[in-house]
């Protein structure tokens, strides 16, 4: 057996027992014996009963030590792995993409492919991971040109009138969707939703969603090159055509598409000019509809082209029973903007007794200032440039569309579907919804001969894409853009003609794409190319404009209209209007 050394030691030093690992534990322990139990050689232990501080090493017989079996140590079995036969991958066969023959773009001048400001602002819907897809934009491989427009021409000639020279080059070789079986389709781009199951909320969301996402697309692709008149974005309009279209599965899907847009928030306020090339109204949703009918005007020569496969890419039909050309199916007209309208639409409209609605007041921009337009003297709205709100002007649309005069001898009326509100007025478009489309009153749509008719606009309230304010250089410039131009044009509010550093002036006269005279010159080249002769006849810009019988009736039962609710008189404009071709 294994022995233990013992240390004796005073009490007071006394430790605890220490049990080592060895064959010998050596241990502290304060041991007090009688003198009889010491052996020979010991020193007895003093009278007081204390022992010598000098320790005493005894080898005592060793306590056996505490033997603990160790515990088995826990031993767990291993869980089996979690063998989970793997789920069949998810293979989902492509979805047919919408193929869609790519729509010639109408340039008025000569394209270079890598511009970055023309045919812009398209995207396909409904895409609930993607806002918008840029189809028919700079980045997309195929950016034809159709129409072209020779800038700088001489001003005696005869097509000097607008700036502007239409021709039809001829077309470029079409795609063609593969129709072999053992072809591989491709992935498609974008995702066909079927309309069936898409609740009417959830479209409206995705409407208004989409309308501010192309608008805000094509505004910065088009002034990617000209930044210095980003901060225009503050008050921007565009109109935008929804077109239906079924893919090879017999989905449908939309392709929301940027037309016409336009900036401003100011007119011209001088004297009035008999010469048809100033720019009067230079306010957002007006220089976005002027836009639109210099679009109207290609997509008309589109369709009376000699050329079968450009004819295919026109908006425009033939009419029933003899009437106008009218939209091809499943096509609609939508506006978006951030520009709050001026006019009856920023005040409260009151019902009355009998549920009619209080007419507001007409409103014009006099002087530079917004004022009834009863109450503008007549030595001022004879000698300078009174131009109405933008609020009486989309109520009379409402009636009588927003083609114009000029464009009614060629096409049926065109009615805005929906309208997005963006900026402030997106708190109240309700508001807007009545003061536009109520102000008139009822029971007296019946006067109206078809095909007008009162359609009221779908208001819904958008995203804002645009800063709450320009920039102090940009705060007097309006800019202008349809689909087929080029560029930008910059147009001057307070001069109402283009600025000479603009991206695009038609001439050394800085005349405007959108004056009167550029639009009447698009007027008789249509005439012309339409084989309507007798439209060549009219002398002067206001005779061809009161020639179109449906649409003066029109107008003038909406002007009737507003006299009868004492909202004031419409002011008119026949004497700027008298210049010649």
């Amino acid at each position: 057996m294994a022995a233990s050394l013992v240390m004796h030691v005073s009490p007071e030093h006394q430790p605890k027992q220490l049990t080592g690992r060895g064959a010998l534990s050596v241990v502290r322990r304060a041991v007090v014996r009688p003198a009889s139990e010491f052996i020979d050689g010991d020193d007895p232990p003093s009278g007081n009963g204390t022992r010598p501080r000098t320790p005493v090493l005894e080898l005592v017989e060793p306590e056996p030590p505490l033997m603990m079996e160790p515990e088995p140590p826990l031993m767990m079995e291993p869980d089996p792995p979690l063998m989970m036969e793997p789920e069949p991958a998810l293979v989902m066969e492509p979805e047919p993409a919408l193929m869609m023959e790519p729509e010639p773009a109408l340039m008025m001048e000569e394209l270079d492919p890598t511009e970055p400001c023309s045919d812009t602002g398209s995207a396909k819907s409904p895409v609930p991971q993607d806002l918008v897809s840029l189809e028919g934009s700079p980045k997309s491989p195929h950016c034809p040109v159709w129409l072209e427009e020779e800038e700088n021409q001489d001003e005696d000639s005869e097509n000097d009138d607008s700036g502007d020279e239409y021709s039809i080059p001829s077309l470029p070789p079409l795609r063609k969707q593969e129709e072999s079986d053992g072809a591989e389709e491709k992935e498609p781009t974008t995702v066909s939703v079927n309309r069936d199951k898409i609740s009417a909320v959830n479209e409206a969301d995705w409407h208004k969603n989409r309308m501010a996402a192309v608008s805000s697309i094509c505004f910065e692709e088009l002034l990617h090159n000209h930044t210095e008149y980003k901060s225009t974005k503050s008050s921007v309009a565009a109109f935008i055509l929804e077109k239906e279209l079924t893919d090879g599965g017999g989905r449908c899907g939309e392709v929301y598409e940027v037309v016409a847009l336009g900036t401003g928030q100011s007119c011209y306020s001088g004297w009035l000019s008999y010469t048809g090339t100033v720019v009067h109204d230079c306010h957002a949703i007006v220089i976005a509809r002027r836009a639109l009918k210099r679009y109207l005007y290609k997509q008309l020569l589109l369709f009376h082209s000699t050329e079968p496969q450009l004819r295919q890419h026109s908006i425009f039909e033939s009419g029933t029973d003899g009437k106008p050309l009218q939209l091809k199916p499943k096509i609609y007209l939508h506006l978006y903007t951030n520009h709050t309208p001026k006019g009856a639409a920023q005040r409260p409209l009151i019902t009355l007794n009998g549920g009619n609605y209080e007419s507001l007041k007409l409103n014009c921009f006099a002087k530079g200032s917004l004022v009834p337009a009863s109450e503008v003297p007549i030595s001022v709205s004879g000698a300078r440039v009174c131009t109405m709100a933008d609020s009486d002007k989309l109520t009379r649309w409402t009636v009588t569309g927003v083609q114009g005069a000029l464009l009614s001898h060629f096409i049926q009326p065109l009615y805005i579907t929906s309208a997005t509100l963006a900026g402030p007025s997106s708190s109240y478009y309700e508001h807007v919804s009545d003061t536009i489309n109520k102000r008139l009153g009822e029971g007296w749509q019946g006067a109206l001969r078809d095909p007008y008719k009162a359609t009221g606009i779908f208001f819904l309230p958008g995203d804002n894409i645009g800063p709450l304010l320009p920039s102090s250089r940009c705060k007097d410039l309006s800019i202008n853009w349809c689909r087929g131009d080029s560029c930008i044009e910059v147009v001057d509010a307070i001069t109402g003609h283009t600025l000479d550093c603009s991206p695009f002036v038609s001439g050394p006269g800085l005349r405007s794409r959108l004056c009167k005279r550029a639009l009447y010159f698009g007027f008789r080249k249509l005439a012309s190319l339409s084989g309507q002769q007798d439209l060549l006849a009219f002398a002067t810009y206001s005779s061809a404009k009161m020639a179109a019988q449906l649409y003066q009736e029109a107008k003038a039962t909406v002007n009737q209209r507003f006299s009868v609710n004492d909202a004031g008189p419409w002011n008119s404009k026949q004497l700027v209007d008298s210049f010649k071709r």
